[in-house]
């Protein structure tokens, strides 16, 4: 099973308790990462694990309006138990913003873990709101599922919370279709060589009215990858070779913003 399947069907188990019709309860999702991280100093380009990744699945239960149940699953990084300093939460913020706790998970100790909380109990909620549940629920994009453990106590990997099936353009009278302004510009693109056949970009992240969701990366003028955050590692070098890169910003509706400036880069 893959771990999108085996992490469905937990969810599906842990919620089925709850209600037998949960087919009305939207899915949230949320793919987690070491790169969206957010670090106190603006100048640090990866503030979480970089080879950490992760999954989660949230819903709610048909007539049950304070039950959020979660599903969550980890790999890459270093496991310890609860008690050592594993934990998860869902916070409050948008991307590229740090927030409160508004919803305690269980730590992934084993690389997964899944619960269903209800407002009222001790601990799960910390705010205590009234309301906090469909709020997340409703405004996804506004709160984002961090993992920590001891070697990122601030965090390892990070994920904003979105509906799993998109939406994100209309048609107008006429059938074209309607979007809103584009991201800005990513800045400060740099790159740093490993060796004659690795090297890794990173830019400033691009801000919008809406989401950035992704960013296309170009090699000599190419399409050449996607990038969910501000960094980019290419292993398709030959030695001896020089390569000139730029960035395009993507945005929840499809916008995309201008290129950024190019770099170029050698290889030994």
């Amino acid at each position: 099973m893959t771990l999108r399947t085996c992490a469905l069907s937990a969810l599906c188990a842990s919620a089925s308790f709850g209600a037998m019709a949960g087919h009305t309860n939207e899915l949230l999702e949320a793919t987690l990462d070491g790169r969206e991280e957010v670090g106190s100093d603006p100048t640090t380009r990866l503030a979480g694990d970089p080879d950490g990744k992760g999954e989660a699945y949230v819903s709610g239960i048909d007539g049950d309006p304070t039950t959020l149940c979660y599903v969550l699953t980890v790999e890459k990084i270093d496991l310890v138990p609860v008690g050592e300093g594993m934990a998860a939460h869902i916070h409050e913020g948008l991307r590229d913003s740090n927030g409160p706790v508004v919803a305690a998970l269980a730590g992934p100790e084993d690389g997964n873990a899944a619960d269903c909380l209800t407002e009222g109990e001790t601990g799960k909620f910390p705010t205590g709101e009234a309301g906090i549940v469909q709020r997340i629920l409703n405004n996804p994009e506004q709160f984002y599922i961090n993992v920590h453990n001891p070697d990122f106590p601030d965090g390892a990997i990070r994920g904003q919370l979105a509906n799993q099936i998109h939406e994100h353009t209309h048609d107008d009278d006429d059938g074209d279709m309607m979007s809103g302004d584009a991201p800005t510009v990513p800045m400060n693109l740099t790159a740093q060589v490993y060796s004659s056949s690795a090297l890794e970009l990173f830019w400033d992240r691009s801000t919008d009215n809406g989401v950035v969701s992704s960013y296309d990366v170009y090699r000599d003028g190419q399409a050449y990858g996607n990038a969910d955050g501000n960094s980019f590692f290419d292993d398709n070098l030959m030695s001896g070779t020089s390569y000139e890169y730029y960035v395009v910003a993507i945005d929840n509706e499809a916008n995309e913003s201008a290129a950024s400036a190019s770099v170029t880069v050698s290889t030994p």
